[in-house]
Formats: C-alpha cells, sequence, structure tokens
C-alpha cells in the first residue's frame, strides 16, 4: 500500500522529465545493456596482411649506396673555357691572399701558388694581371686602384719568378676597368669577385 502523497511527488518529476527533453530537443535513448555490447561485432580489417604485403611495405637501406664521395679533383672548376684553343686561366681571390688595401703576400702563399702553376709548360708565356672592384681606394692612400692592381700582380709573380724561372712573365694591373662579373652594391660578393690576379697561358 502507497502512503498517501508518494503518488504526487513522482508525477510532477516525470512531466519535468519529459518537459526539458522536447525543450532541448534531446532524445534519451535506453541504456545499452551488457547483452547489446555482447552483440556488436569488432571492426572489419581493411584487407589480409599476409607476408606479401609485409614485404613490399617494408624499405631495405643501403649504406654503400647512401654514401656521396667528395672527389676533391672533379670539384674544381677549369676556368678559360674548354676550347683546348683557348688559354688556361688561374685566379687567384685577392681577398684570400691579400690584406685588404694592401700587396704584401704572406709567406704561406708562395707553396700554394708554385703548386697552381706546377703544370704550365716548361718555357711558357705567363700572363698576370691584377684587378680590382670599382670602390675607390681610401683617402690618402698611397695608390689608386690601378696602382693597387699592379702592385698585387707583381706580387705573384715575384713568386712566380723564383719557383719557376723558366716562364717569361708579362705583369699589368687594370685596376676595375675589366670586371669578371657585373657588380651590385646589395652584393659584397659580386665586388669580391672582382678583386682578382689572373694568371694565364696558352
Amino acid at each position: 500500500m502507497r502512503a498517501p502523497g508518494q503518488s504526487t511527488i513522482r508525477r510532477p518529476l516525470s512531466l519535468t522529465t519529459a518537459a526539458l527533453a522536447l525543450a532541448t530537443g534531446v532524445m534519451v535513448a535506453p541504456a545499452a545493456t551488457a547483452q547489446d555490447a555482447d552483440v556488436q561485432s569488432p571492426p572489419e580489417v581493411p584487407g589480409e596482411i599476409d607476408r606479401q604485403v609485409l614485404a613490399e611495405s617494408v624499405s631495405a637501406y643501403d649504406v654503400p649506396k647512401s654514401i656521396s664521395v667528395f672527389d676533391v679533383d672533379s670539384s674544381i672548376e677549369e676556368l678559360g673555357g674548354a676550347d683546348p684553343d683557348e688559354e688556361d686561366v688561374i685566379v687567384l681571390e685577392a681577398d684570400i691572399l691579400f690584406v685588404p688595401m694592401k700587396w704584401d703576400l704572406p709567406g704561406s702563399a708562395s707553396d700554394r701558388i708554385a703548386a697552381l702553376v706546377d703544370q704550365v709548360p716548361e718555357g711558357a708565356t705567363v700572363d698576370v694581371h691584377g684587378h680590382t672592384d670599382s670602390l675607390p681606394m681610401p683617402e690618402g692612400s698611397e695608390v689608386d686602384n690601378d696602382g693597387l692592381s699592379e702592385h698585387r700582380a707583381q706580387a705573384v709573380a715575384d713568386v712566380l719568378a723564383a719557383e719557376r724561372p723558366d716562364l717569361t712573365l708579362a705583369v699589368e694591373g687594370f685596376g676595375d676597368s675589366q670586371p669578371a662579373v657585373a657588380e651590385d652594391p646589395d652584393d659584397p660578393s659580386s665586388l669580391a669577385a672582382n678583386r682578382r690576379v689572373e694568371i694565364s697561358f696558352g
């Protein structure tokens, strides 16, 4: 037998629950039972995995083929063109050889320069030409760009004369009159490329 008032408590709760479901638009589904969970099947595997599938998915790492060998000789660019009738040109970067605005060679440069002309034919006539960029020498300098290029060419020629007395040397400085590349004030490397001493032989 129910106590008085028990039904009056449950009825308002049921009405409130129904009203809330309608207001929110939410359908309340019954909770899944343990039996429903047992009925659900696991997701299907997308394709059978066999030995062939596994073999095709493996990449073999070949150590010898993955190593690049650095060949010093092949990394040197031959200047002067491929035509054997053209002269060979050896370009010395002035920024490496000389202190800025100076023309005295460091002692360590002699062996390097001598090695560069090791293959020049005996008795050949060799031109040693100095070049600068277009930037003017600072005010109060001993020489201008023409003088700087000539002094640097002569410094290289002195090394050649000592190491290869069999060569006939023609030394000349051109200042900035024969740039190797077009200069771009925003690209310092274009200026550096024009600061050079060229050794050429036919």
